[in-house]
């Protein structure tokens, strides 16, 4: 499992990019006024616009083995989806309640 993408949630979207890509110096990936992605090697850092925790997203090989293997074990987790073509994701809760996310 790799630690893929960091969510950082803003309410001000537009200040929050211009922090990051302006003050800090990272490079954005996609913009846009509900999601902004910057480079930062091996993880991405995602701006989402709202006001929830952030919640860290793991790469493993088979979404749906993890899936299973989290739940055998368990794990809170919830059904699989497909944000984009190919992009399979689930969420799942760490011992205090705390989000996380799965993707392959």
């Amino acid at each position: 499992m790799e630690l893929v993408e960091v969510v950082v949630y803003t309410q001000d979207m537009a200040r929050a990019t211009a922090f990051y890509r302006d003050t800090l110096g990272l490079e954005p990936d996609y913009e846009s006024e509900h999601w902004t992605t910057f480079r930062t090697g091996a993880c991405t850092l995602a701006l989402h616009a709202g006001s929830e925790a952030p919640d860290p997203t793991f790469e493993v090989a088979d979404a749906d083995a993890e899936r299973s293997r989290l739940a055998a074990a368990g794990v809170e987790v919830t059904e699989i989806r497909e944000p984009a073509p190919g992009l399979r994701v689930f969420d799942a809760r760490d011992p205090d309640g705390n989000r996380f996310s799965v993707e392959s």
